[in-house]
């Protein structure tokens, strides 16, 4: 394929994504077509997002992994696994806050909270294909720390779950509910605090030692 076909496939690929994350976000993942899809971007044959695109999912899953800079993180999680608790666990935290960076990002966000609550089917399409695996990555991250002593031992599962949740909290608060506190709540203010909060509770005395 020449330079100049190069091109135009990715401009292609990337017109269809756009217009997937517009039709994805009105119509949701279940209700979206590919006749949706390919009216949205430009008129285009429905047949030739296959060209692309395995089918409905491939196309949904490949907007996440673009946009989702933890998916990125767990892709290559070699990076992570050299830093220490405090650097590791911040590095995760704006990983996760940075696929809110972008309004199309937000987008995704709120198609997967309401299409999971919505359909059982797409929750489990979601956990199999990317939760899973990107907590196996951080499961081994906080297992890593722990046998280096950085942490001390713990269930890393409920761990995991532990820090996102208190970040997650955080973006439900600002990006669904729009708290007016939470709106003018920074990544940096979120991160910092969920970082500190896991490593060293909030007690004033007895504390373990910075890490």
């Amino acid at each position: 394929m020449t330079a100049p076909d190069q091109t135009e496939s990715s401009d292609r690929r990337r017109q269809i994504m756009e217009a997937a994350l517009k039709v994805f976000s009105t119509r949701g993942f279940q209700g979206a077509t590919n006749k949706d899809i390919a009216e949205a971007a430009g008129g285009i044959s429905p047949g030739l997002i296959y060209h692309y695109f395995k089918d409905k999912q491939d196309l949904f899953f490949s907007l996440l992994r673009e946009q989702g800079r933890l998916i990125q993180l767990a892709d290559d999680p070699q990076q992570l696994m050299s830093l220490p608790p405090r650097e590791g666990l911040t590095l995760i935290g704006h990983s996760y806050l940075g696929m809110l960076d972008a309004p199309e990002n937000v987008a995704i966000f709120r198609i997967i909270l309401t299409e999971t609550l919505r359909f059982p089917e797409v929750a489990d399409m979601i956990r199999q294909t990317i939760v899973d695996r990107v907590f196996r990555v951080l499961r081994a991250y906080l297992q890593h720390q722990i046998d280096q002593g950085h942490i001390r031992p713990h269930d890393t599962s409920l761990g995991v779950r532990a820090f996102l949740g208190s970040i997650v909290i955080n973006v439900i608060a600002r990006e669904v509910l729009r708290q007016p506190e939470a709106l003018n709540t920074t990544n940096d203010q979120i991160v910092a605090m969920a970082v500190e909060i896991f490593l060293h509770g909030l007690s004033r005395v007895g504390g373990p030692p910075d890490v």
